[in-house]
């Protein structure tokens, strides 16, 4: 197998293992490594695709803890960070040009509070600290927050499609030209996907969320993508499922060139 240098690839993995406002289950620090462990047991060729996203070109670079860093990458290569807490999409996103770009958000949470335990920047607030200077944002799969969240949705007519209004023909509607995909690993049922920060039951099947990806693909175009919010144990399946994630994306990816 002949595998591209980094000048011939086209997608850039970067681990993020930051990891500094988790409030219940601690990990998320080592949750880039196990992805990236768990992703050498994959099948290189994806059924469902019919294609080996492999030949894309995937380097995996080294990590980043550091989030001023994060916000001044530079690439025209596609970036999948793999995090570590959520709090990492805001220096990711900040690296675009917001005036055409949506940001879709899959998670269990609304991230919407204004400050959690005393802090304005958190996992818990993130897309509040990001609706700053983007107000085109996407939620999916919601089934946890708190009132003043739901005011502030009201308020500020954010897009949101709690989860049992998944609707993926509406959801894209809602979609600028361009788009970012952040997806909490908590949107995910805990039967699908138990090995998260906060699990919250009554969730997404992943059959769900990759039909999901594979239409934004299709008729959006996606600038980059960050998975986090994994917390690993010593049962493989949450890993080894995430990996499976991260290899759709670039998958979808490939086929988005052709």
């Amino acid at each position: 197998m002949n595998l591209p240098n980094f000048a011939e690839s086209k997608v850039l993995i970067l681990p993020v293992p930051y990891e500094h406002t988790t409030t219940y289950k601690k990990g998320t620090i080592n949750g880039p490594n196990a992805i990236i462990k768990a992703s050498n047991e994959l099948e290189l060729y994806d059924y469902e695709l019919k294609s080996e996203p492999y030949k894309v070109g995937i380097v995996t670079l080294k990590p980043i803890i550091d989030l001023k860093k994060l916000e001044l990458i530079k690439t025209n290569k596609f970036l999948i960070a793999l995090g570590g807490e959520h709090t990492i999409t805001l220096p990711l996103l900040k690296r675009f040009d917001q005036q055409d770009l949506s940001v879709l958000h899959l998670d269990a949470h609304a991230d919407l509070k204004d400050s959690f335990e005393g802090k304005k920047l958190s996992h818990a607030c993130v897309m509040r600290r990001i609706s700053d200077f983007n107000d085109s944002i996407t939620q999916v799969g919601i089934r946890s927050l708190d009132k003043e969240e739901l005011t502030f949705i009201k308020r500020n007519k954010i897009n949101t499609f709690f989860v049992d209004d998944f609707d993926i023909k509406k959801i894209v509607k809602t979609l600028k030209k361009n788009v970012y995909i952040t997806i909490d690993l908590d949107v995910f049922d805990p039967s699908v996907l138990p090995d998260v920060g906060t699990p919250e039951p009554n969730g997404l099947q992943f059959k769900q969320v990759t039909d999901l990806l594979k239409e934004v693909f299709e008729k959006r175009n996606v600038v980059g993508c960050d998975v986090v919010e994994l917390c690993p144990s010593s049962q493989i399946v949450s890993s080894y499922t995430a990996a499976k994630l991260v290899y759709k994306l670039i998958g979808l990816y490939s086929k988005s060139l052709d």
